[in-house]
């Protein structure tokens, strides 16, 4: 578990060990990464973010108090530059990928043709997750992708826990008329 070393990478990094500060970076990364590329829907971006963490976390070393577990504070930073990119690109005009099997989501179906139908939800699933505001899929990404405790999740954004909990409500709401309006006709009974 990457919590469980954090403690002594960071006192390493802190006294100027390089190789220490790198293994937090493996350690993070992934699932930074994972967050960053839910909430954007774009590579390049989440790449962007990624890096923007890591580096804050780098001029911060010795700001970061441990208060809080290291991964909250990754969540925090990497979903406050993410929000940041949501609003520079819809001032600007921004272009979204699909998500690609490499994201993380896992599909474990045994033939071909369910692949395909899986395929074809998870497709639906991300379009209807960039249809939600950045402050409700900033929630759900963190609540129901990250698998990130709920109180934890208020941490890293900033709110209260009835604030979080209205948000995933409100943004899981949401998430369930874009998937049934988008569901084809044909497929009903």
């Amino acid at each position: 578990m990457p919590g469980d070393n954090d403690h002594m990478l960071l006192a390493a990094a802190r006294s100027g060990d390089h190789r220490s500060f790198e293994r937090l970076v493996r350690n993070h990364q992934a699932r930074v990464f994972s967050l960053a590329l839910r909430m954007l829907g774009n590579r390049a971006d989440a790449e962007d973010v990624l890096q923007e963490t890591f580096i804050a976390l780098y001029k911060n070393l010795d700001r970061f108090q441990e208060r809080s577990k290291l991964s909250t504070y990754l969540y925090r930073l990497a979903a406050n530059f993410s929000l940041m990119k949501l609003r520079q690109a819809k001032a600007g005009g921004a272009r979204i990928e699909p998500l690609d099997a490499g994201a993380e989501i896992a599909s474990t179906l045994p033939t071909p043709l369910e692949r395909a139908e899986a395929a074809d939800l998870r497709k639906q699933l991300e379009r209807s997750l960039m249809g939600l505001a950045a402050a409700e899929r900033a929630v759900v990404v963190l609540r129901d992708v990250q698998g990130i405790d709920g109180r934890e999740v208020a941490r890293v954004l900033g709110i209260s826990l009835p604030a979080m909990k209205s948000r995933l409500h409100r943004g899981r709401e949401a998430l369930r008329r874009m998937m049934l309006d988008r569901t084809d006709p044909e497929d009903s009974p």
